[in-house]
């Protein structure tokens, strides 16, 4: 990164760049004033001249409220704030209608424009007076007032408020008021009746709704009915069928089952145990053989059969017949015991099995009652579902209904949602032509052409006229000013402070070899060494004037010199400097003129063997003036300025050379030659005191 110590210079340099681009911006402001006035001059002319000419406009405005929702807006609910975007659009829709052809066309017939002169006098138009295209005079004449009250119509909308500015402009003050409240009221108008179509076309969208959700309630209610009637419900009288459970019904039938089936699983219990209790033990042992009154006689009877037996065999063998009487009845009163005690086993079997029956019974019951239940409880869930069905289709019928009553009940009295805030006046003065504004902007405008007009001239014009335009144009300084002579030789006298001022031109002073050139031809360059050679001669000083232009040499004739041998055959070796170099006849001026004119003359200066003349005759005189071609078209004057040790523009005073200048001193510098400055020749109409000695 650079430090404080390196960014200082640089900003040091840029400052001074920058003071010298305002200065010098300022010093060709300054020289070219008067351009700068004149435009201004003119601007402001052409600015009053435009009021004079203009036709003063009225304008009109009136202003209306655009609410978010219509005040008393049929079946509107609670009033909700809007969003911003929805203000915005809203706000935008209303501007376009303003704009709208339609609010135009409403508007002409409002105010019934079509069909009399008086509009189009107010806008200061032509009425039209023929058809056009296939339409008729009154169609034409009726799209053009369209067209014209919607080109002179202005919408503003002041910040973010919901107020719309309705402005009109014409000519006509009172015409200007009557289409901005006319465009007020239509779009008012215009608001009412979308509003009121919009009321129309919801009460016929009720009223289809309306019918359709009867014709559905009737249907839901018809086939309530019909389901109710199938599954036996009875209908009240709001529609819906009675689901509450009637006495004896499969509810209750199934709940006292249920108990029966708990009393016959019990009873089947208590009888299987006493089954499977008398079935694995001795029929004398069980409860109900001994609790028998027919069983406990016979056992009686038997343990007295037994006694009499066992008293018998004491006093008889088993042959004697009472004891086998008495055998014979203990016999019989065992197999009627025995006979006993089964047929209470098997009454106790029967009883098991007759309780095995009646759970069986019962539960097959209870299986039916409960497919029976099951298929009520489905009819009454689609009792329940046509029941919501037809409680449903009531409630959108009467709210629709109600809908309707609302709305055909508030239908023509509801606001729209425009509402009108400020009537247009009748204005006093014209908005139009306002002469501040139109002559400030006549000045800048002036200024800004003047301006223009300046750096016009400054980039495309480069003639010098001084010291100062010479300084502008390519940044050299006068060395002097020679006035116009014509063909004529300047005279010697005038050239004798520039020759004072080439002694001032290095630190070694006088410059040992000087070309002398110019942009283009015809700026009196050779004129201009002439004279100054021998101003240089009349100070002293000896002089060679050598003719580096060997395209158009003309210094042997200025010296009236016969055409010798000169730096032709110098170059080519055909004779030597001394034999080439002849006396002028002025008193410390010789000459080295051209010579037979080269067919290449940029290949024979671009040799060595000019370098070695100059060095050759460099010592003998003070000073060698080279007379260069121009440096626009060929390049013998770049190959010189390289050769020599400074070079001096010759520059015609007042002539445009078309950025010529620029680009001849340019490629001076970048052929490597050191200008010292310039000499201004033929100047006209200044003193000739004016520019000697201006330095740069």
């Amino acid at each position: 990164m650079l430090d404080r110590d390196e960014l200082e210079p640089s900003a040091t340099r840029w400052n001074a760049r920058v003071a010298r681009f305002v200065g010098r911006s300022w010093a060709v402001i300054r020289r070219h004033r008067i351009i700068l006035f004149v435009a201004m001059a003119l601007c402001l002319l052409g600015g009053a001249l435009l009021i004079l000419m203009a036709t003063p406009d009225y304008r009109a405005t009136a202003s209306v409220e655009v609410q978010d929702v219509p005040a008393g807006a049929a079946g509107a609910g609670p009033a909700q704030r809007m969003s911003a975007s929805d203000t915005e659009t809203l706000m935008q829709t209303q501007l376009e209608v303003l704009r709208s052809r339609a609010l135009a066309e409403d508007v002409a017939r409002d105010l019934a424009l079509v069909g009399t002169p008086t509009f189009f006098d107010g806008m200061g138009e032509k009425r039209p007076a023929d058809g056009k295209g296939g339409q008729s005079q009154r169609q034409v004449e009726q799209a053009r007032v369209v067209d014209l009250l919607r080109s002179h119509l202005e919408v503003r909308l002041p910040g973010k408020s919901r107020i719309l500015e309705i402005s009109f402009v014409s000519a006509n003050p009172v015409l200007s008021a009557r289409v901005a409240n006319s465009y007020a009221d239509s779009l008012i108008r215009a608001d009412l009746k979308r509003g009121f179509d919009a009321g129309v076309q919801a009460r016929r969208f009720l009223l289809g709704e309306l019918d359709g959700a009867r014709r559905d309630l009737e249907r839901a209610e018809r086939d309530l009915a019909t389901y109710a009637a199938h599954s036996g419900r009875p209908v009240s009288e709001g529609g819906a069928a009675t689901l509450a459970a009637p006495e004896g019904s499969t509810a209750a039938r199934l709940a006292q089952l249920n108990a029966f089936r708990a009393q016959a699983t019990a009873e089947r219990i208590a009888a299987q145990k006493r089954w499977e209790s008398a079935r694995g033990a001795s029929a004398d042992s069980l409860p109900d053989v001994l609790n028998n009154g027919a069983m406990q006689q016979i056992v009686a009877d038997r343990a007295q059969a037994r006694a009499q037996v066992a008293e018998e065999r004491q006093f008889r063998k088993d042959a004697h017949p009472e004891m086998r009487e008495a055998r014979a009845r203990l016999a019989a009163l065992d197999e009627q015991a025995d006979a006993m005690a089964e047929t209470i086993r098997s009454s106790m079997r029967a009883q098991y099995d007759v309780a095995v029956r009646g759970e069986q019974q019962i539960d097959r019951e209870i299986a039916k009652i409960e497919d029976q239940a099951r298929t009520e409880q489905g009819r009454d869930v689609q009792l329940g579902i046509m029941g919501r069905s037809v409680d449903t289709y009531r409630m959108l019928h009467d709210s629709l209904l109600q809908r309707y009553r609302d709305m055909a009940s508030q239908a023509g009295f509801q606001a729209g949602r425009i509402q009108p805030l400020d009537r247009a006046a009748v204005p006093e003065r014209p908005f139009s032509p306002k002469v501040g504004e139109t002559l400030a902007l006549a000045a800048l405008a002036g200024l800004a052409l003047g301006l223009l007009l300046i750096g016009a001239r400054h980039v495309f014009d480069d003639a010098v006229t001084s010291g100062d335009t010479l300084g502008e144009r390519v940044g050299l300084p006068l060395i002097g000013a020679v006035p116009a002579t014509g063909d004529n030789p300047p005279p010697p006298d005038i050239f004798r402070p520039i020759a004072a001022s080439l002694q001032l031109a290095t630190a070694d002073g006088l410059p040992r070899s000087i070309l002398v050139t110019s942009a283009q031809e015809g700026e009196g360059k050779s004129l201009t060494l002439h004279a100054l050679a021998l101003a240089l001669a009349g100070l002293g000083k000896r002089v060679l004037v050598v003719d580096g232009d060997m395209r158009r040499p003309v210094q042997h004739r200025l010296f009236r010199l016969p055409a010798t041998a000169g730096i032709s055959e110098v170059l080519t070796g055909q004779a030597s400097a001394a034999q080439a170099i002849v006396e002028t006849g002025e008193a410390g001026v010789s000459l080295l003129s051209c010579g037979a004119m080269p067919p290449n003359p940029a290949e024979l200066l671009a040799t060595g063997a000019f370098d070695a003349l100059l060095a050759e005759v460099q010592d003998r005189y003070d000073s060698v003036l080279i007379d260069a071609p121009p440096i626009l078209g060929v390049n013998d004057a770049l190959l010189l300025s390289a050769k020599a040790q400074v070079s001096l523009l010759v520059v015609e005073w007042g002539r445009n050379h078309h950025g010529g200048l620029r680009t001849a001193v340019e490629r001076l510098r970048r052929a490597g030659g050191r200008i010292i400055g310039a000499i201004l020749t033929k100047q006209q109409g200044r003193s000739l005191d004016y520019d000697y000695h201006r330095g740069g």
